[in-house]
């Protein structure tokens, strides 16, 4: 099993701050090509601030001249390249400016300014900020707000940017936020960033791009650029990765050939269960037969020294101290359910105490009642915490416990000893940790089985120690969980022990079920064909590797830095192909969080000719129709009023599916309960307005084929017409329909006939005819051509 690819993301890592990064967070930053430093960062301006920005807001008072110690330029330096960036932000006011303050822990290796923005609209104000690094004056993160960025739009604007004059945008800004950024000294990688994204028919799109940077020609993924440009080419937030560490040699010691055969003599595969839906719903989630990596089998492979780097420390892999795939043993009670009768506040501190430590001085100050947890969204869960309010030190800084414990079973789902970081944090030690004497990696080893045991059902049975990190203060002990002999992706435990013997982590994540398993475990693709398949796709390429960054128990997290490494990569020009797995069955490749929807997209097979030919295949381009395995989407066929909603849900989320995650079992309606499979896609229309909400006495009767008639009605909800569509009730409102006799909801067939999304057929309305697939998908092509052009719908960033 391998720490980087089935790691559940305990680790407190720094990450970029900007949005346009969250999928980067989620994703497998420290084993990628990367971006370098060879540019210098762009320079703080030498003009005069006030002659910049200066006007009637005269934003800049909160900032001054004044250089602080540690940093090169001033705030208002800092906050004048941010403006030259982002010209735009000369409509909000600067409301703050801070030295050194990070958001994010563990701090950066360098100082940064942080200018904060707010926007004021009568009574609303918004507030937001942006980062400058102090040493070099280089903009780092800037993310524009929507109501910033559509403020300045004329009202129904046409204009559509393709991703191609999207990215010359995003080039000019690139090449003005890095002014001496040179061609060849970067690698764009469009935006293959997230695969599995697509772009939603209804809203407002934007394009992600990345560029990789590089250091003396060599790429290095301690440094990336992230721009994100909407479709009508403005661009909306940048953010950039750097480290302050010193780069080694560019010239590697070892050549690609020797680190190919190190990287072949130590690669291995390893059979697992794997989802390909693991952001989607955890209810009905499936898993396939797939190979993955195994071990340290994918890390980078030193350039001088051709040994295998551990990613998190920069450090040679110590093979000696491998822990893979040993089994559970120990002496301790094995973990029993409780009776079944569901469990009071008292019986589920009692269950964590009986595994873990909380000191007498700590007092419950919390205690929550919540629904679901993982592969069990039925499931109760007591959410736990508490407080030593007594602390000698402020109560900004205390040490909190907290836990999770299923209000069923009684499984305690995760303990957390938080350390909060503080200047006097190091001298807050509860007496009885000064007592206790270190304990070996053995003795530790020992303790952190004995805690699964007794807290994890069938630990023995379905659990392997797969790695131990060491820290200064501690050691992190990860478990992956097995089932049938095969391993369970993402299903792990995971024990911390300090080096004195206190656990002050534990966490299990169990998504898996049964049921959920593929009955033939029999994989058609052997090992060694998978095993054969994987090096022929991975090559090695020469770049720089991140390590660093992390922290672990109470110690100073691991310096940032980097390596000249040898990494494998794929075919697929991506920050992330190390997500590519292998089904075990076809043999295809897929993306660990999501489809690749370029590679998997299937062309529609029986619309070619059809009167809405065009409307079908861009509805199944932006997946609001999925074709089925033979590429049909049945364009004649009547749609009920399931597909409608179904439709509008992937209009404006095409990814529902992959993202959409209710963590409740609330029961919508009579006929709509978790187990419906338009349970997703009533409740995105429920948080959108677009239908009433939910009442579980009332049905929705989803199975029901639709109407025209009805459909206007639809679309008077979504346009928030519906007032005004009771005005227009006369057959006078609807000249020239031969059956407006016929028709109830006038006012709703006027304004659709009106704004031409259901145009009269022959002269006649026909408001009792089913609709199909093929109308219901102009019908959407007309509405998403509508957006921006009224008052209510899809105006801004808001759908309603």
């Amino acid at each position: 099993m391998s720490w980087d690819w089935n790691m559940n993301g305990r680790l407190k890592t720094f990450t970029a701050k900007a949005a346009a990064t969250a999928m980067a967070t989620l994703l497998f930053t420290t084993q990628v090509p990367g971006l370098t430093g060879s540019a210098s960062a762009a320079q703080a301006g030498t003009g005069s601030v006030n002659e910049a920005v200066s006007g009637e807001n005269d934003q800049l008072d909160v900032t001054s001249n004044d250089v602080p110690e540690g940093a090169k330029i001033s705030s208002r330096q800092a906050a004048e390249n941010i403006l030259k960036l982002f010209p735009l932000l000369k409509k909000a006011t600067i409301s703050s400016a801070n030295f050194d303050v990070s958001n994010s822990y563990p701090p950066p290796d360098y100082k940064v300014w942080d200018i904060g923005f707010q926007i004021v609209q009568g009574n609303h104000s918004m507030g937001f900020s942006a980062n400058v690094h102090a040493g070099t004056g280089e903009v780092l993160s800037v993310h524009l707000p929507s109501e910033l960025v559509e403020s300045q739009l004329s009202s129904g604007s046409d204009v559509q940017f393709t991703k191609e004059e999207a990215e010359k945008t995003a080039m000019e800004l690139l090449h003005q936020a890095i002014p001496e950024l040179q061609e060849g000294q970067y690698v764009p990688l469009g935006d293959t960033v997230s695969p599995a994204e697509q772009q939603a028919l209804f809203g407002r799109n934007e394009y992600q791009f990345v560029y990789n940077l590089k250091h003396d020609g060599v790429v290095s993924d301690a440094e990336t650029v992230y721009i994100t440009v909407d479709e009508r080419g403005q661009a909306t937030s940048y953010s950039r990765s750097t480290i302050s560490a010193k780069y080694p040699s560019s010239k590697p010691k070892a050549s690609e050939e020797q680190a190919r055969q190190v990287f072949e003599d130590g690669f291995d595969v390893e059979l697992a269960y794997i989802s390909k839906e693991q952001w989607s719903s955890r209810q009905g989630q499936k898993y396939v037969l797939g190979y993955l990596p195994k071990g340290d089998s994918m890390g980078p492979i030193n350039a001088n020294t051709l040994d295998r780097i551990d990613v998190m420390t920069g450090k040679a892999v110590d093979k000696s101290s491998s822990q893979q795939n040993k089994k559970v043993t120990g002496n301790g009670p094995a973990f029993v359910a409780a009776s079944g009768q569901r469990l009071n506040v008292q019986q589920a501190v009692e269950r964590v105490a009986a595994n873990f430590d909380i000191p007498k001085d700590y007092k419950l100050e919390h205690s929550q009642l919540t629904k679901g947890y993982y592969g069990n969204a039925n499931s109760q869960v007591w959410s736990l915490s508490w407080s030593n309010r007594n602390a000698n030190i402020s109560y900004m800084f205390m040490r909190d416990i907290s836990a999770q414990v299923d209000a069923v079973t009684g499984q305690v789902y995760s303990y957390n000893l938080m350390q909060r970081v503080g200047p006097e944090m190091g001298q807050e030690k509860p007496s009885q940790e000064k007592e206790k004497k270190t304990v070996t990696s053995t003795q530790a080893e020992k303790l952190a089985m004995n805690t699964i045991i007794a807290a994890v059902p069938q630990a023995k049975e379905q659990y392997q120690l797969a790695r131990m990190i060491e820290a200064d203060d501690a050691r992190t002990f990860v478990f992956q969980r097995y089932l049938n002999g095969i391993l369970v992706q993402d299903d792990t435990a995971q024990v911390q022990v300090r080096n004195n013997g206190d656990i002050t982590e534990f966490y299990t994540r169990l998504a898996a079920s049964p049921e959920q398993l593929p009955a033939d475990i029999t994989p058609a693709i052997s090992y060694e064909k998978a095993k054969e398949l994987y090096l022929k796709k991975y090559t090695l390429t020469l770049n720089y590797a991140r390590y660093g960054g992390f922290g672990l128990g109470t110690s100073e997290p691991v310096p940032v830095g980097v390596n000249l490494a040898y990494v494998p990569v794929s075919g697929k020009k991506s920050l992330y192909n190390l997500n590519e797995l292998l089904d075990a069955n076809t043999g295809q490749w897929f993306f660990m969080y999501g489809l690749d929807h370029a590679a998997s997209q299937i062309e529609p097979t029986d619309t070619a000719g059809h009167i809405a030919e065009s409307a079908l295949r861009n509805m199944t381009k932006h997946k609001v129709l999925i074709a089925d395995e033979q590429g049909r989407v049945f364009p004649d066929r009547v749609i009920t009023r399931g597909d409608w909603f179904n439709y509008l849900a992937r209009a404006i989320n095409p990814n529902m599916d992959m993202y959409y995650n209710s963590e409740s079992n609330e029961k919508l309606f009579a006929d709509v309960t978790i187990e419906s499979p338009d349970y997703k896609a009533v409740k995105v229309l429920i948080d959108q307005r677009w239908i009433g909400g939910a009442d579980p006495e009332k049905q929705l009767k989803l199975e029901e084929e639709m109407t025209r008639e009805e459909l206007a009605v639809f679309l008077m909800r979504i346009l928030r017409y519906e007032k005004l569509a009771g005005f227009y009730m006369q057959p006078s409102d609807l000249p020239n329909i031969a059956d407006a006799g016929a028709i109830n909801n006038k006012g709703a067939v006027s304004l659709s006939l009106k704004l031409g999304l259901l145009p009269s057929i022959e002269g006649r309305f026909m408001p009792a005819r089913k609709v199909t697939v093929a109308e219901a998908s102009q019908v959407l092509e007309r509405l998403a051509k509508l957006q921006g052009k009224t008052d209510t719908f899809m105006t801004g960033s808001r759908l309603y």
